[in-house]
């Protein structure tokens, strides 16, 4: 299933579409020769690497080894060798880091029209990029420009010391109106060095504002004498009041930080910067929500003053579910549900806001608006809602979710000789499977569904399957559903395992993306995310020899321990799906507890959707809902035939 397949010949000529017949490599021998080369760079032989990619006939060979260099901070390259690179590379992944390491090299005298020419489409990412700007300005009398960027940049921009001295003696009249600005921007940001160098320059007050807020932050003895000396004045500044709460929030003190973010939640400017809550924000309104607190809970989920994103989209979308199943209020969850749909535009998204519609009027009693919005929601099958949306409404099933789609073969795609893609397949068969992910990923950034598709299966040929779903859920981001690789089969599904094929799929696909070698930070390791000790125990109890190692490099034996795993739990819990995807992401342990406290899924009274919504944490409430989803989707990809939608029935199993 995941050895790396050979590509076809026609294949091979389009990768090496540089060179003559004559001077054709295999691709596994070009593939030996840059990871020869790649291993030169890791020691800092630049001649070396570029004299051993130069025997590839392929001169993207030559061009990715100066790739690695520009980027190499222990490169000091002439500035001309950078704005090269950039300009001939200009579709290449990686430029933003090259583009600083550019402007770090300018030359003091550099011509005034090379500078502006290097930052006409792109301003300046560096401190030292701002100053070189600003003296080609001031050499062409820009100097209102000139003054705009150094405003800009002060009250935005973490600069070296050497930076700041340089500009703030250039604008010390006009800068220092904005000093308290930049004290505040670089105390957001925890920049604490930066900050203390301000002290000085700032009016009374401000420094013992400053020793405050980073003194919360780092969390130092004697905190309360650091707030007492902030002078009244400046007791209500946002920022302090941010770090009050973050630092009750940290030391479990949830009753008095719910109180402070509720206190300060009176408009955009009280919170100073509502991102900045948002995420525990979220957090909070759930508990609440979870301990029954609803009106408290609509209320933290409500004053978010956010405006757009993917923080604003949750909360709308929230507040519209606690209006609707806690408040019983229909009209007023509505209004939410409807903000949370014109903010989303992903198949998961689109298909929650459906539903969610739907039942909103349907609890109004409009039977036709209720049909309306989950018709809206059931056109995303591949989606937990979306299928129930379907189900609402006895949608017919989307028989595309076979996979069986045409789509022109990526042989034929036109991506014949464009560099980026003749970069990945290098690095691919150099063995680099990050390098190869990032650079097919990007190069799919620039395609349509069709162009999409076509990558995706290629990923998939060259046995990549990771990259195949990876790329898949980019399309999905992008509005594109590619049911064949967004939701790919491998040899998994023709294995004999003690648990049913899509649920060996599905738990797969979420728990690796189907990459067999992955290492989560946490240690799980291999296609079904084991940790060490869970193999162990499952190796012993099946009589088979444990191998840390194995885990990582024979994806049927991390297989094999892993659905055996699974069917534990299944066992376990009464082969109820919602309890066994819980306990393999979170532990028995905790489907347990949350049974005890939200009762049990399995039972005649109890909702099981609202019961995954009051999962305590997010990445398994999140990680539920896409394996259940997966389950109608692996079902037609293995079958080959679409079923009836039956995630209901799913939901209940057990």
């Amino acid at each position: 299933m995941f050895k790396y397949l050979r590509l076809s010949i026609a294949a091979l000529v389009w990768l090496l579409l540089a060179a003559t017949p004559s001077l054709a490599q295999s691709e596994a021998e070009n593939g030996a020769t840059m990871a020869e080369a790649l291993a030169k760079t890791s020691l800092g032989d630049w001649d070396g690497a570029k004299a051993i990619a130069g025997r590839i006939p392929d001169p993207v060979a030559g061009d990715i080894i100066e790739w690695i260099r520009l980027r190499d901070g222990g490169v000091e390259a002439p500035w001309s060798d950078y704005r090269r690179f950039l300009a001939d590379h200009a579709n290449w992944p990686g430029l933003e880091l090259i583009r600083s390491r550019a402007e770090a090299a300018l030359p003091a005298n550099s011509r005034p029209a090379d500078i502006l020419a290097f930052f006409e489409t792109r301003p300046p990412d560096t401190g030292i990029g701002v100053l070189r700007l600003i003296e080609a300005y001031q050499a062409t009398g820009r100097k209102d420009e000139a003054i705009k960027l150094a405003i800009a940049t002060w009250t935005t921009f973490s600069m070296t010391k050497d930076e700041r001295v340089q500009l703030y003696g250039r604008f010390e009249k006009t800068l220092e109106k904005h000093n308290v600005e930049r004290l505040d921007m670089l105390l957001w940001r925890d920049l604490g060095d930066q900050a203390e160098a301000l002290y000085e320059l700032v009016p009374e007050g401000y420094p013992a504002l400053a020793k405050a807020r980073l003194g919360l932050r780092a969390r130092v003895a004697g905190v309360d004498g650091l707030i007492a000396a902030v002078p009244a004045a400046l007791k209500d500044d946002p920022g302090l009041n941010y770090e009050r709460f973050l630092w009750r929030s940290r030391k479990g003190l949830y009753d008095s930080a719910r109180d402070l973010m509720l206190e300060r939640s009176t408009s955009a400017a009280a919170l100073g910067r509502p991102e900045e809550w948002s995420e525990r924000r979220r957090a909070y309104a759930r508990q609440e929500m979870r301990d029954g607190n609803n009106a408290r809970a609509y209320q933290l989920a409500t004053r978010h003053f956010l405006t757009e994103g993917s923080d604003y989209a949750d909360l709308e979308w929230l507040a519209g579910y606690i209006a609707l199943r806690k408040l019983n209020d229909p009209s007023l969850a509505l209004k939410h549900f409807h903000l949370f749909q014109t903010a989303v535009g992903t198949p998961i998204s689109d298909g929650r806001a459906g539903y969610w519609l739907g039942r909103a009027y349907e609890a109004l009693g409009d039977a036709e608006k209720a049909k309306l919005a989950y018709t809206y929601g059931a056109v995303n099958q591949t989606s937990f809602y979306g299928q129930l949306a379907a189900e609402k409404i006895n949608a017919g099933a989307d028989l595309t979710l076979t996979g069986r789609e045409a789509s022109p073969d990526w042989r034929t795609a036109g991506f014949d000789g464009h560099p980026v893609l003749r970069a990945a397949m290098l690095f691919h068969y150099a063995d680099q499977p990050w390098q190869t992910e990032r650079f097919i990923r990007h190069f799919a950034e620039s395609q349509d569904r069709t162009g999409l598709q076509q990558l995706a299966e290629l990923a998939i040929e060259i046995g990549r399957p990771q990259i195949a779903v990876r790329l898949s859920k980019q399309a999905a981001g992008m509005g594109y559903v590619l049911p064949k690789t967004y939701f790919p089969v491998t040899d998994l599904a023709r294995r004999r395992l003690p648990v049913d094929p899509e649920v060996a799929m599905s738990i797969a696909r979420r728990e690796s993306e189907l990459d067999q070698q992955v290492i989560s930070p946490a240690g799980a390791r291999g296609l079904m995310q084991l940790m060490p000790g869970t193999a162990r125990k499952m190796s012993k109890e099946l009589g088979l020899t444990y191998s840390v190692a194995a885990l990582t490099d024979d994806w049927s034996y991390n297989a094999t321990l892993g659905s055996a795993y699974l069917a534990q739990q299944l066992q376990d819990f009464g082969g109820s799906y919602i309890l066994a995807f819980v306990a393999y992401n979170a532990g028995p342990s905790r489907a347990r507890q949350w049974i005890e406290r939200y009762g049990d899924p399995r039972g005649s009274g109890v909702d099981q959707v609202d019961w995954i919504e009051h999962i305590p944490f997010r990445e398994t409430r999140n990680y539920v809902m896409r394996v259940m989803e997966s389950l109608h989707v692996y079902r037609a990809r293995i079958s080959g035939k679409v079923p009836d939608l039956r995630l209901s029935k799913d939901l209940r199993k057990g």
